[in-house]
């Protein structure tokens, strides 16, 4: 390992016979299926053959004992009942400049910490592994250039923001995730402000994380890994970030916090859907004034005309950002506006109108599927709107205005 203080650090002497030897890296991983994708990702560094092993973990450490341990060496702690304990026992084999990476199926953020911010761990990443994931954590410890070559993203991140309440912004942005992660094929993160009674999750199927408001509440130590450990895989190239909080009258959130995320997931994801409601919470006004495009949902009311009007109001003249998508959501509800009508009131043509679904989305979203799943009206709307998001986007004139919280 890298410090000999560390509990994972061997007491052999590297000068030990066999250490001319070395190999630069070798991995014990617990089956095949795993070696495979290890294998695969591995394939654009010269590791000198397969370097993978199947064994179990106590195979390993009986191998590693007889051995000079590589530079770096990548073990599988799957399956262990006591995994702390497996790794404890690394300390008599693992010669102490060897880089441990690690790969398991515990997900939890404390495991991670410990492992790697006390244990000498270099790197942790849970199962199932990804060829993503492997690329961008275990392999710079191999190939010291990898990261030049994959280089770093600029993603895009998208604030989509509702006139009112009930206007449909959780299922729109839910939707344009999904058609971007599975359509597009672009790396897609939704992100839901509302820690406390937000229903982001519940519309993609998936299950909230407890790291996101963990993270915020300490948001000197967010950083692209933590991001990857809290977020929850919600299709192909599709991630969430949501939290479920105590209903309490008044939130904590760290002002700021919400600006230092965006700038990891804008690193780690093509583009970021942030849902940020209608109430404009802490969190949603630092996403909304780090956003790079706005999108804003009306439903066919006057009451949608007025609180645009009040929006339009708080825009201010910064050029930063191209001028909001305006989405006119359930078009065509009995006893609703016309769009032509509130086009003239508003004085805009809407981006895109999505006609009113009364069985489509509801069904949907009850059933645990996405609606844009479906072939159809919604679908095509949706689709209209994933590719209006990741357009490449022309430089806004100075006229155009930003809109801020």
């Amino acid at each position: 390992m890298d410090n000999a203080s560390d509990p994972l650090s061997a007491q052999r002497d590297v000068n030990s016979p066999g250490a001319t030897s070395r190999p630069r890296f070798l991995g014990f991983v617990r089956d095949a299926e795993t070696a495979t994708v290890l294998a695969a990702a591995f394939s654009r560094v010269n590791t000198r053959g397969n370097p993978f092993r199947v064994a179990s973990f106590q195979s390993t450490l009986q191998t590693l004992a007889k051995m000079t341990t590589p530079e770096v060496l990548l073990l599988d702690i799957s399956g262990e009942d006591q995994p702390l304990n497996a790794l404890m026992s690394l300390s008599e084999v693992v010669d102490p400049d060897t880089k441990v990476l690690l790969i398991g199926e515990e997900r939890k953020l404390s495991f991670y910490r410990l492992v790697v911010h006390t244990m000498g761990v270099a790197e942790y990443i849970a199962k199932p592994l990804t060829s993503d994931a492997i690329i961008r954590h275990l392999l710079p410890y191999v190939d010291g250039d990898s990261q030049k070559t994959e280089g770093r993203r600029a993603g895009r991140l998208i604030a989509v923001t509702g006139v009112r309440g009930g206007v449909g912004t959780t299922t729109i942005d839910a939707n344009v995730a999904w058609i971007i992660g599975n359509e597009l094929h672009r790396h897609a993160m939704l992100l839901d402000t509302d820690m406390h009674t937000g229903t982001a999750a519940f519309v993609v199927n998936a299950g909230a994380s407890n790291g996101l408001a963990e993270a915020l509440d300490t948001p000197g130590r967010i950083d692209e890994m933590l991001v990857e450990r809290v977020a929850v895989r919600a299709g192909q190239r599709f991630h969430m970030l949501a939290s479920h909080g105590s209903l309490e009258p008044q939130p904590d959130y760290r002002p700021g916090s919400g600006q230092v995320l965006a700038r990891h997931l804008e690193t780690r994801y093509n583009v970021v859907i942030a849902d940020c409601g209608a109430r404009h919470l802490p969190f949603a006004q630092d996403i909304l004034a780090s956003a790079h495009q706005h999108v804003i949902v009306l439903d066919p009311s006057l009451m949608a005309i007025r609180n645009l009007e009040r929006l339009a109001a708080s825009w201010d003249s910064a050029p930063q950002t191209p001028r909001p998508i305006l989405i006119l959501n359930q078009a065509g509800m009995p006893n609703s506006l016309r769009p032509a009508f509130m086009e003239e009131k508003i004085g805009k043509k809407f981006d895109i109108v999505i006609p009113n679904l009364r069985q489509i989305v509801p069904d949907a979203e009850n059933h645990g599927h996405m609606a844009a799943s479906i072939k159809g009206p919604f679908h095509d709307a949706i689709r209209k709107l994933a590719d209006q998001l990741t357009a490449t986007p022309a430089k806004a004139k100075p006229t155009q205005p930003r809109l801020t919280a």
